[in-house]
């Protein structure tokens, strides 16, 4: 009963308060408080581009399209807060649309329509390799459609891409491993580049940017050349990195124009899995590894955003 009538104390004390023309919280905060507005006005202006972006990522990352709106919307926030990267990541979003619902996988060989010169950079992804350092079927496969792709343009420098993934053989990497299968069925060593630090998809595509940044400035075009599974999110981590690095660094544009891939069978890579892999690499991109890595290795922990 003495709760009852404490309760009721209370509201009639509220009541009160109210119709004696109060106003709101906002209106009438105690001094040393914060209303939730306030509070909400404060957390927006905390937020960061960077907060942006990665929830820019993650949204699209779990749900795909069905996340458009809310998309929509982040971009239209970063793009108040920060018009570069509004528009970065406006471009870099369509992409991320384009690769995964118009891009044709070419498979075997190139379309004859592309940069004939030393403009054309063709970039094999590497695949991790045996624990004692050998080359699995895979990854010859890759290094296989990249051989007759440099037939096909014999002008195009050859990009082999992957650091060291050997368990048992610490003095191996992909890169290094797929640049001497190259050299030894013909390749000119002029036309070979080999980056062998990275470890993951947007690794390769990071490296590769700066290696040719650095010592190849002639070269604005690249091919991925991968398995026909990796194409889509190989081509967009290819294409947001360079996007990314370019306005960052204000250098020339170097923009992914096409693709070539050997055929495999995979009934891993699901749609959502695919997804789930884009999403770790983008993260990576932008510098959150730790969560990257959730989105790589354990996707059933990942906590998702409220849609």
């Amino acid at each position: 009963m003495r709760m009852r009538k404490r309760i009721s104390i209370l509201l009639t004390a509220c009541i009160t308060v109210s119709l004696a023309g109060c106003g709101t919280a906002a209106d009438k905060a105690a001094p040393g408080s914060t209303s939730a507005a306030a509070v909400n006005a404060q957390e927006n202006e905390s937020r960061t581009a960077d907060d942006i972006i990665e929830d820019i990522i993650t949204y699209h990352g779990c749900y795909g399209d069905k996340a458009d709106a809310k998309v929509g919307e982040l971009l239209a926030e970063l793009a108040e807060l920060d018009s570069r990267q509004g528009r970065l990541w406006t471009d870099i979003m369509d992409y991320w649309e384009y690769a995964n619902t118009e891009l044709t996988v070419n498979v075997d060989t190139l379309p004859d329509d592309l940069p004939k010169g030393g403009e054309l950079a063709l970039a094999v992804l590497g695949f991790e390799l045996n624990d004692d350092g050998t080359m699995q079927d895979e990854l010859i496969g890759r290094l296989t459609v990249a051989l007759n792709c440099a037939k096909q343009y014999p002008n195009a420098y050859v990009i082999c891409t992957g650091g060291g993934t050997a368990k048992n053989n610490p003095d191996v990497t992909e890169g290094g491993l797929m640049g001497e299968w190259m050299l030894e069925r013909g390749l000119d060593p002029e036309r070979l580049i080999v980056e062998n630090k990275s470890r993951t998809t947007a690794e390769n595509a990071s490296n590769s940017y700066d290696i040719i940044l650095k010592d190849y400035p002639q070269i604005d075009s690249v091919v991925v050349i991968s398995s026909n599974y990796h194409i889509a999110w190989g081509s967009l981590l290819f294409e947001a990195a360079f996007m990314k690095s370019a306005s960052e660094k204000q250098t020339p544009p170097i923009h992914v124009i096409s693709n070539c891939s050997c055929a495999i069978e995979n009934d891993i890579y699901l749609w959502s899995e695919i997804l789930r892999w884009e999403t770790g690499g983008m993260l990576q991109m932008v510098g959150n590894n730790d969560l990257a890595m959730q989105y790589y290795f354990d996707y059933d922990n990942v906590v998702k955003p409220i849609l």
